[in-house]
């Protein structure tokens, strides 16, 4: 039996290595059922897509925050440690608490593997959350999927909203090689009596969405045409924009995240609340979606030199830190320090990277999913590139040679953040 948090985690990792990501919800409800399926206790707002999950959850978390709502969280995956995953407003579950709910589980577990359908590590976090947050009294759950959703653990649940932020190649030995194929597992969200907020405008993956709401009778809401982004206003600390849907219109709403993609993303935050809850006052939205951050998301690290962390794990993630570099930093050069897991489309990755750089240092990270940096270096064609194995050297040196109106971009893996973010924050103290 499990004792620490230390002991949890060794455990973790060694689950994740011997049975990997393994879909489907049979183990997961077998898992639900022997703990008295305590996620039939609460009201959940459901949250999928290929990016900007966690962005658009932490909007909606920020305006119900600012409304007096008592809101649980479950996110993935984690940046520093596993207990950012399971937060009741912003407080982070207590290691102890973790230990107590992990020991409930433990037997449960056990029993599981003995009969050959052994739960994931995934399987087990969720199950965790459900079990923690019926014990604490929470108005609702904001529930991000981890892969997928038609057959994501999370899927489990009944929402009284689902939400679809966007739609891109990612997983396609999984979800599909195609946008259509890719949206279809996302929109297996969608369930009876749960209008749909969609993000995703491009023709194939929008229509696959529309037509399963329509299928299935619940409200839908697209971007651009049921409710509208407008009035973009953009500088080095900020943006705000307007925002519009049915009888509902904001004017100059401000947010310190930046980029296109995150005023969209709040824009789906503020559909959700008008859509899906009522008495939401303009006050809660513009003070919740004002105060959202979200670390490693475009994250300002330091000014001399000027560094930028930025989770972007997949080519459409690329493109938009790209989009969002030359928005708000203009006339600057960028040099990007880049690593990824061997498991994503890093040649894309690369490719679009490649297009906009000065310099790229490859190097990599202690995971048995990260890819070698010798692998990246050669799938990278880039003429002013260069290859450091230790990652903690890299960005020295990277540090070293960014100079005035250039930017340091440490980008390529959220595992790899995480990592990179202590690291720094360390060394600037």
């Amino acid at each position: 039996m499990v004792t620490t948090m230390k002991e949890i985690n060794q455990f973790f990792e060694r689950r994740q290595v011997q049975l990997g990501m393994n879909f489907g919800l049979s183990r997961m409800e077998t898992l639900l059922t022997e703990l008295g399926d305590p996620h039939k206790e609460l009201k959940y707002i459901h949250i999928a897509g290929s990016n900007g999950k966690g962005s658009t959850l932490q909007y909606i978390k920020e305006i119900l925050l600012a409304q007096g709502i008592r809101v649980a969280s479950f996110t993935s995956p984690y940046l520093i440690r596993m207990n950012e995953q399971l937060k009741v407003n912003e407080d982070e579950i207590s290691d102890q608490e973790f230990i107590d709910v992990f020991r409930k589980l433990w037997p449960i577990i056990h029993e599981m593997d003995s009969k050959g359908n052994g739960p994931t590590q995934f399987e087990i976090l969720t199950a965790m959350a459900f079990s923690y947050f019926s014990k604490k009294e929470v108005d609702l759950v904001l529930m991000e999927t981890g892969l997928g959703g038609r057959l994501d653990t999370t899927n489990v649940i009944q929402p009284f909203l689902s939400i679809i932020t966007s739609i891109s190649l990612e997983h396609t030995n999984i979800l599909g090689n195609t946008l259509g194929e890719i949206a279809f597992e996302k929109a297996g969200i969608i369930k009876s009596g749960a209008p749909v907020i969609s993000g995703v405008t491009a023709g194939e993956p929008a229509k696959v969405i529309e037509e399963k709401a329509s299928a299935i009778g619940v409200p839908y809401y697209q971007l651009g045409k049921e409710f509208r982004v407008s009035n973009m206003k953009r500088s080095e600390r900020g943006q705000s924009f307007s925002f519009s849907l049915a009888d509902r219109s904001i004017e100059n709403v401000e947010m310190q995240m930046l980029g296109r993609h995150q005023m969209e993303n709040a824009a789906l935050a503020i559909a959700a609340v008008t859509v899906g809850m009522e008495n939401i006052d303009e006050k809660s939205i513009l003070e919740g979606i004002g105060a959202a951050k979200w670390d490693g998301r475009f994250e300002k690290i330091s000014d001399e030199p000027l560094v930028i962390i930025d989770g972007a794990h997949n080519p459409a993630g690329i493109d938009v830190l790209k989009e969002t570099l030359k928005v708000h930093y203009p006339g600057y050069k960028y040099r990007f320090v880049f690593s990824s897991f061997k498991d994503k489309n890093y040649s894309e990755m690369l490719h679009g990277l490649e297009t906009g750089a000065m310099e790229i240092i490859i190097t990599e990270f202690d995971h048995e999913r990260a890819a070698d940096a010798k692998t990246l270096y050669e799938k990278c064609s880039h003429p002013n590139k260069s290859i450091n194995k230790d990652w903690q050297a890299a960005i020295t040196e990277g540090r070293r040679k960014t100079g005035d109106k250039e930017i340091l971009v440490i980008t390529g893996s959220l595992h790899f953040l995480s990592l990179v973010r202590e690291f720094l924050i360390r060394e600037d103290a």
